[in-house]
């Protein structure tokens, strides 16, 4: 079986780090390349010329179907990457060419890459093409519907070798350390690297709870909030550890913790 090369397409850093670590545990599969917007997607496609690309659908500069337009059918055979679950879904289950869902799933990129590999050595050109402009006009009438954005509910992280898949619902809280975010998952604490607003832009909202620029806490396990005697604000997590919220914090916790916007009193 001929080793087939994948593009990776997507203007959100995470994202692209998911596709790339899943394409890895992929037989017969190399990452060519990674591209963060439309533009570069169209120059490393020129030069790397992947039998792949998995290309996001809405990315600054040129989207995912300019890239697609660009190249007039010729070229790789793309996946799209896409956040919308409506009829789309269901129109693409059928065809060679495929969507992937974000955040995407290890099975289903699996299954995509195979359809693609399949479709790039057996479907004629002219029908390639057919299908794709078939495929991006439903996108687009997909795009016009409101969506709901997806949000991450694992993270695969390096450790001694391997990887090793931590759901995001076994995190208690997450605090900075330089480049890196420490994880806490009960007694055991995992090293990620990734900035702290891209790491909270992936974490649903309604489960997550700023209460300082280095730390996130789950909101299910904040039990307690309570104030210093120099008026400053402790919050104190289900594991029993104590954590200061930070100034510019403090009036949004207690509102969203408190509904009649006051916290205890020592």
């Amino acid at each position: 079986m001929n080793r087939l090369s994948v593009l990776v397409v997507d203007d959100e850093p995470l994202a692209r780090r998911r596709l790339q670590l899943a394409l890895a545990e992929l037989n017969d599969v190399h990452c060519a390349g990674a591209a963060g917007d439309g533009e570069e997607a169209l120059r490393l496609i020129g030069t790397l010329s992947p039998d792949v690309v998995l290309l996001d659908v809405k990315m600054p500069l040129l989207d995912g179907f300019d890239v697609v337009r660009s190249l007039g059918g010729r070229g790789p055979e793309f996946i799209f990457v896409t956040a919308y679950d409506h009829f789309a879904v269901r129109a693409f289950d059928a065809r060679a060419i495929d969507y992937l869902l974000k955040p995407v799933e290890f099975d289903r990129l699996a299954l995509a890459i195979d359809r693609a590999r399949s479709a790039r050595s057996s479907r004629e050109a002219r029908v390639r093409v057919q299908e794709l402009t078939e495929v991006m006009e439903i996108l687009r009438q997909d795009a016009r519907m409101p969506t709901q954005k997806r949000y991450e509910r694992e993270f695969w992280l390096k450790d001694r070798g391997q990887w090793l898949r931590v759901p995001v619902d076994t995190i208690d809280w997450i605090e900075a350390e330089r480049d890196y975010m420490r994880l806490h998952c009960g007694a055991r604490s995992h090293l990620m690297r990734i900035t702290m607003s891209s790491l909270e832009a992936a974490l649903d909202p309604t489960e997550w709870l700023r209460i300082h620029r280095s730390v996130l806490v789950r909101r299910s396990r904040v039990t307690a909030l309570r104030r210093t005697q120099t008026g400053g604000l402790m919050l104190r997590a289900s594991s029993g550890v104590e954590m200061p919220v930070g100034r510019a914090y403090m009036q949004t916790v207690v509102r969203q913790m408190h509904p009649s916007g006051r916290a205890g009193d020592n």
